[in-house]
C-alpha cells in the first residue's frame, strides 16, 4: 500500500517539475534566457532522477530554446512587442 502511495506522489511530483521545466524553457525565449535555461534544465534533471522519461526531452529543448534565446532575444522582444502593439 505505501508502495502505490509513494509512486503516486513520485508522478504528481514530476508532473509538476516537467510542466515548470517546460514553461521555463518556453520563457527562455523571451525574458533572462540564461536564467529561465538553467531551470528548465535542472528540473529535467531532477525529473530523470525520479525516474521520469519525459525529462531528457527537457533537457535538450531548454539547452536549444536558450541559446536560441541567447542570440535572439533582443529580435524576438522587438518582434513581439511590435505585434502585441506595446
Amino acid at each position: 500500500m505505501e508502495r502505490i502511495n509513494a509512486h503516486k506522489t513520485s508522478a504528481r511530483g514530476n508532473i509538476v517539475l516537467l510542466a515548470i521545466g517546460w514553461i521555463s524553457a518556453l520563457l527562455s525565449l523571451f525574458i533572462y534566457p540564461f536564467i529561465f535555461g538553467v531551470v528548465g534544465v535542472i528540473t529535467g534533471i531532477l525529473a530523470t532522477k525520479n525516474g521520469s522519461r519525459a525529462g531528457l526531452p527537457l533537457i535538450v529543448s531548454s539547452i536549444i530554446l536558450m541559446g536560441i534565446g541567447l542570440i535572439f532575444s533582443g529580435v524576438i522582444m522587438n518582434y513581439a512587442r511590435r505585434y502585441l502593439g506595446i
